[in-house]
């Protein structure tokens, strides 16, 4: 979500439909208020924050009931970066006066900057019925619903603006972001595209049309925002961007791991130079610019006693991530190493968010915190290596590892590239996902595990099997199956899955696009590339555990390039099916070379698209050797290296041991190659 700016309220006339201060008779403490409020003001005006925050201090104590006093009092507190005083001034002057627009902006804006959204809500909703709304007040109000995952009444917002303001380019992008997230991916793209045709410069915009079409599968669309990114990208230059946005949206598009890292390198500067510049960070100045290292940098981390363990998520709870990740936790040597989560997430009750905070030292929810705040508790925990599950994905943290309130930052398992940042120290891979010959296209130091980077929990459950019927499929047609969302089908794959489905009779492609209209188009798609669009078959999103039950039913799972399969590649293989990859060079164009090297199928990775077609149909017309796949996942799987736990999880031990002692050395971070875990 876009930064929006701090409303400044006037000075010295008094805001909207209230009478100027020292107007009218006066007692003397009133004067002596009214006088220390003017004086104040000029101090702020002069620059002189601290001496202007006197005064105004003294202005609401000698006057409390005045709302202006309250409203300069909370700008200036927030220019000193005082969170709590700014906010409290904000709320009193508001409600002194609910008719004070300002005061309910600068409330609402205080409360944003802080995580607290619902009092945000609040706020705004409390404006005096009688006042009018202006676009601001409408464009808070959705920014406050995105928050809260409100998104149809955010759109509803965001529209009120654009009824007032037409070419307003952040509604317009805030509408774009909540149809996204109504499924609406089509009229998202157009809210971007409308964006691009009034700026287009806006790189941000542009990479958004891009990504929405590629939902949309609007292939044509698609083709032509490309050429407007590219645009966009000229204009740019090696200039800098004020405009966030999610370098995520690239990963789709192409695999050009050069561009990756160019576009995140954008957006982290982006979001260093916000955080660095804010009002209360001095004292993290010397942890990102080095100028203080080793333990000495960081006096609350005990260094003779147990590694403590920072993870940053938004997603503790039934989410890829933690699938993935909680036995690895649960595992990890506690005489060596303490957990600390920091969810900034919704707690969803669920039997996986139980083991998840059972397994944790501590739990410290940050929903509502700051990242100032957040990152004071970080150097307070003495963490030795903060871990960040995010990156550029939703619920995106990246500005409190710009601030390096821990030693050794690491990127692992959420966001398949690199953040292009100067505050992340490690990304974890392994040799097939980020060989070292590869370091260049990564900011951070790449750091291998010696088999594969993804974790598996060896407890989830494999449910019974569904039957074909249940499922919608023929009985008698080979499946092949391709379960990656929509953004991953891109125009060329399937160009490939229609020529595999020409040669192949019989068969039909199952594919998870609920959309209709996105179905609609895929339809039509296939028939224009001679394919009877019935042998396409939509699975609808149902529960993780009737997911893994339906997975039996396919018989090949095609993977996408260039951004593969990752999680859904390692539930694939946990329950039996064969997985056809096509590597290429991005980090989300070989997690699923990593994995299918480590179930020991390296045969079922191509290296070129020829390849990949030709692998689909011998095997199409080859059921014993599928077969003899399926019976090697199946017979061997709790021997296979992916679905390792025990070993895995000694492995990122050594791995997390190697990091932290090279800065008890006081040595700066570097690549960490594999090294094979020796067994006692």
């Amino acid at each position: 979500m876009t930064t929006l700016r701090i409303a400044q309220p006037p000075a010295p006339n008094a805001a909207k439909g209230t009478p100027a201060p020292g107007s009218g008779k006066q007692t003397p403490k009133q004067r002596a208020a009214h006088q220390a409020w003017q004086q104040g003001v000029q101090r702020s005006r002069e620059g002189r924050l601290a001496d202007a925050a006197k005064l105004l201090r003294q202005a609401v104590q000698d006057d409390p009931k005045e709302s202006l006093y309250w409203l300069n009092l909370a700008s200036v507190t927030h220019k000193l970066g005082l969170v709590d005083e700014s906010m409290d001034g904000a709320r009193r002057a508001f409600e002194l006066d609910r008719r004070n627009v300002l005061a309910c902006h600068l409330a609402a804006e205080l409360l944003r900057l802080n995580s607290r959204y619902t009092e945000m809500l609040q706020t705004l909703l409390a404006l005096d019925p009688a006042t009018p709304r202006d676009a601001q007040h409408h464009l808070l109000t959705g920014a406050a619903h995105m928050e809260l995952a409100n998104w149809q009444d955010a759109a509803v917002a965001f529209l009120q603006v654009l009824s007032m303001k037409p070419a307003d380019q952040e509604a317009y992008s805030q509408l774009g972001m909540a149809l996204a997230r109504l499924g609406r991916y089509a009229d998202a793209a157009e809210c971007y595209r409308t964006i691009v045709m009034l700026h287009p410069n806006s790189f941000a915009a542009a990479v958004y049309a891009a990504h929405y079409a590629g939902w949309s599968c609007d292939w044509p669309g698609f083709k032509q925002d490309l050429a407007r990114l590219e645009k966009a990208r000229e204009l740019i230059g090696n200039g800098e961007n004020e405009e966030p946005f999610s370098p995520f949206c690239l990963l789709s598009m192409n695999d050009d791991a050069a561009l990756h890292r160019w576009a995140a390198a954008l957006d982290s500067s982006r979001i260093a130079r916000y955080m660095r510049a804010l009002p209360n960070v001095a004292d993290y100045r010397p942890l990102w610019e080095r100028s203080v290292v080793g333990p000495a940098a960081y006096p609350a981390i005990n260094v003779n006693g147990r590694t403590r363990i920072g993870l940053v998520s938004s997603d503790f709870r039934t989410h890829a991530t933690s699938i993935l990740l909680v036995q690895v936790l649960e595992l990890l040597d506690r005489e060596r190493f303490e957990i600390v989560l920091y969810s900034h997430g919704k707690d969803d009750g669920t039997p996986l968010r139980q083991r998840m905070v059972a397994l944790a030292d501590k739990v410290v929810e940050t929903a509502e915190v700051s990242l100032i705040e957040q990152a004071e508790m970080v150097r307070q925990d003495g963490i030795t290596i903060l871990v960040d599950f995010n990156g550029f994905t939703q619920g995106s943290r990246m500005g409190l590892f710009a601030l390096r309130p821990a030693p050794v930052q690491v990127l692992w398992l959420a966001y398949p590239s690199t953040t292009g940042s100067d505050f992340m120290d490690y990304i974890v891979g392994d040799p097939t996902l980020t060989p070292l010959e590869h370091q260049a296209d990564f900011s951070e130091h790449i750091a291998q595990l010696p088999v594969c980077y993804e974790p598996t929990d060896r407890l989830r459950e494999r449910p019974a099997k569904l039957s074909r019927a249940e499922c919608g499929l023929p009985e008698d047609a080979f499946v092949f199956a391709c379960f990656n969302q929509s953004y991953k089908l891109t125009e060329e794959m399937f160009d490939a899955w229609c020529r595999i489905l020409q040669r192949t009779p019989g068969s039909v492609l199952w594919l998870l696009v609920p959309q209709a209209d996105v179905q609609a188009r895929l339809r039509e798609a296939a028939q224009q590339r001679g394919v009877d669009p019935d042998r396409l078959i939509f699975a609808p999103f149902v529960s993780p555990q009737q997911h893994m039950a339906r997975l039996p039913q396919a018989d090949l799972f095609l993977d996408t390039f260039p951004y593969g399969a990752h999680t859904t590649c390692n539930d694939a293989l946990w329950m039996g099916l064969p997985v056809l990859a096509l590597k290429g060079r991005s980090f989300s164009a070989r997690v699923a070379a990593s994995l299918l090297h480590a179930v020991e199928l390296p045969d079922l990775v191509c290296d070129t698209p020829e390849r990949y077609e030709e692998m689909a149909v011998a095997l199409f017309g080859d059921r014993a050797a599928l077969q003899a796949v399926r019976a090697h996942l199946e017979t061997r799987r709790m021997d296979l290296p992916l679905f390792d736990t025990p070993r895995f999880t000694r492995e990122l031990g050594a791995l997390f041991d190697r990091m932290t002692a090279r800065w008890k050395a006081g040595l700066p971070p570097q690549a960490l190659v594999a090294e094979p875990l020796h067994q006692s």
